[in-house]
């Protein structure tokens, strides 16, 4: 009996501690703008080398679609911030602006900023489709490649289309030079801007730095006006420095067989295999194109070099046509197993241009 009743009184007891710890349990504290923030996640992603962090949506974003290869390190914390659609939390990367927007559902809760648009807003007439190219009638800007497989193979996730990363082309392909002075080709989308190097490397410009840089430029402060005293010699003007803009690149799409494996074009000389790895009975063809002002150099003379071992065997030269190639074919059953390099030199109106190339005889 005494057992029965102790062992009663302990479930009561327990059935009490329960309830009280159940009633008095903190509830955490509501902010009403907590809503406009991206939800977090365990652990933020930090980086050292810029001493800033990724969380929550964001970060979700960022991982799913490109990472660092894409849109690069953050160069923000989370701010809230003026928009052209409303004031958002955002946060700038090296190449890309993200915006949270709560309105949305999961799926397209963050959105990228147009800073492409923002940051280049010189107008152009528009283009006629090309071949080979990807024409866009609303804007009238066509996309060639490489730039067309880069726009067109990206995002991994519902809702990240290329629509949504790149955004529609608001320039024709354009020449100028990187800061070390290089010749590149690029093209402006609404979001960001591709460029071609050298290493016909596709490239995504630091559209993210660029607008954080001019944002944090001083404004120049009002001077009071100050009379005009009439002088005896009349002051010479000052030159004013024009702008120099990029220049349009203006070439017809290479004829066969120099459609195959071309690159973007731009300002100089190139040179392509069209097949980077080639086997017999198969032929090499090797293609050269110049470009001298925006245009296709014709007729330009070109001749190619191929190099076996330390023996420099020339070929025989050709001439430009109207769209700016020359093309060269290798008989490859006549060459060894291995690299090929190739050495290109043309020559136009008085000056000279040299590139490389090389394809693998396998």
């Amino acid at each position: 009996m005494h057992r029965w009743r102790l062992a009663f009184g302990l479930g009561l007891i327990l059935i009490c501690v329960s309830w009280a710890s159940w009633r008095w349990q903190p509830v955490a504290a509501q902010n009403p703008e907590d809503d406009d923030q991206p939800p977090a996640v365990e652990q933020p992603l930090c980086f050292s080398s810029t001493g800033f962090c990724i969380n929550g949506a964001f970060r979700r974003y960022w991982e799913t679609n490109g990472g660092l290869s894409q849109f690069g390190y953050p160069i923000t914390a989370e701010i809230r911030e003026t928009t052209s659609n409303g004031i958002f939390t955002v946060q700038y990367f090296e190449r890309a602006r993200f915006e949270y927007h709560p309105e949305h559902s999961r799926q397209f809760e963050v959105q990228l900023g147009r800073l492409g648009a923002e940051l280049y807003r010189i107008g152009h007439e528009r283009e006629t489709a090309r071949a080979g190219c990807r024409y866009f009638e609303r804007t009238g800007f066509n996309v060639c490649e490489p730039f067309r497989t880069k726009w067109e193979t990206v995002g991994t996730t519902p809702g990240a289309t290329s629509l949504e990363i790149y955004g529609l082309p608001i320039s024709p392909l354009l020449v100028g030079r990187d800061p070390a002075g290089n010749p590149i080709s690029f093209q402006w989308f609404e979001r960001g801007r591709m460029e071609l190097h050298q290493t016909n490397l596709v490239v995504l410009g630091l559209v993210g730095v660029e607008y954080r840089q001019r944002e944090q430029e001083p404004r120049p402060t009002p001077t009071p006006t100050i009379p005009v005293v009439p002088t005896q010699a009349p002051i010479e003007p000052t030159a004013i420095p024009t702008a120099v803009l990029p220049i349009p690149i203006n070439v017809p799409f290479p004829d066969r067989p120099c459609h195959i494996n071309v690159p973007a074009p731009i300002e100089g000389i190139q040179a392509w295999a069209t097949l980077p790895v080639v086997s017999p009975p198969e032929d090499e063809v090797i293609c050269v194109r110049l470009i001298v002002n925006g245009e296709a150099a014709h007729p330009a003379f070109v001749n190619i070099y191929r190099y076996i071992g330390n023996e420099r065997i020339p070929g025989t030269g050709h001439t430009t046509g109207l769209d700016g190639t020359a093309s060269f074919v290798f008989h490859v059953r006549d060459l060894p197993i291995g690299t090929i390099p190739v050495e290109v030199v043309a020559t136009f109106e008085g000056r000279e241009y040299r590139t490389w190339t090389s394809f693998i005889h396998r």
